[in-house]
């Protein structure tokens, strides 16, 4: 019956092309949002907020497609798998653009002042290119489906989680001479950009999952050494942590 086959396919080009409008948002409100950061631009910050609005509502309107494309057509295989793997592509993606938006408000909030003074900004303005990139290389993975993306999707995942590490590593050293407000705001906005990172791996996961009918082999955790400076001793002491992926906070 091809007059059914034909909406049925025409069902699932469209949760494909909603998926590319959020991802194209949450690209473009990371970048956004980091420029109004860096530059002290209030206006650029509330058109972020405002794209973000537009954003959740597409990922409202896209979970209510899904939920009634599977109720009508109960797909089966590849088919379901799509459509269950895009349920968790768009919260991902709405969670990017949540990310961003904290970003956005917090230049709103601080402004006139900047939000990323001295050492601090050129690590956040790359964290904000990174993030960038990443969203990017996401979107090319949702329309090619080429598996070879999800690798270099996580190993530009590690740029994004060596700067974290640097920033956090700027912000406790003894010479830090911008208080102690600036440096909880930065770290809040360290962790919004490595979080928006691990959204975008997951993203690949879900699509790896789509092509294979399984995710991917987990990658050997790293061990990250973070050194505590301290001003009565001159060996610093190590403090070890885990990185771990999975699962991605909501």
């Amino acid at each position: 019956m091809p007059g059914i086959r034909s909406t049925y396919e025409t069902d699932l080009l469209r949760v494909d092309d909603i998926l590319l409008q959020m991802c194209d948002l949450a690209d473009s409100t990371m970048r956004d949002a980091t420029t109004a950061l860096v530059e002290r631009d209030v206006s650029l910050a509330e058109q972020v907020i405002d794209r973000d609005r537009h954003l959740d509502m597409l990922h409202q309107g896209l979970e209510n497609r899904l939920l009634r494309v599977i109720a009508r057509w109960s797909p089966v295989a590849r088919d379901l798998r799509t459509l269950l793997a895009a349920l968790r592509v768009g919260a991902d993606l709405a969670r990017m653009g949540g990310l961003s938006r904290h970003v956005a408000e917090l230049a709103r909030r601080r402004y006139p002042r900047c939000a990323a003074p001295g050492a601090s900004h050129v690590l956040v303005l790359s964290m904000g290119q990174v993030g960038g990139r990443l969203a990017t290389m996401t979107r090319d993975l949702l329309e090619a489906r080429d598996l070879r993306l999800v690798r270099q999707v996580a190993a530009l995942d590690d740029q994004m989680d060596s700067l974290h590490r640097k920033l956090l590593a700027t912000l406790i050293a003894p010479d830090w001479p911008h208080g102690v407000e600036p440096a909880v705001d930065l770290t809040l906005v360290g962790r919004f950009y490595e979080r928006y990172g691990d959204h975008t791996v997951t993203i690949a996961h879900q699509v790896h999952f789509i092509e294979t009918g399984a995710l991917p082999e987990p990658r050997p955790r790293e061990a990250i050494d973070v050194r505590v400076p301290t001003t009565t001793s001159t060996i610093s002491s190590p403090v070890v942590h885990r990185a771990v992926r999975q699962p991605v906070e909501r």
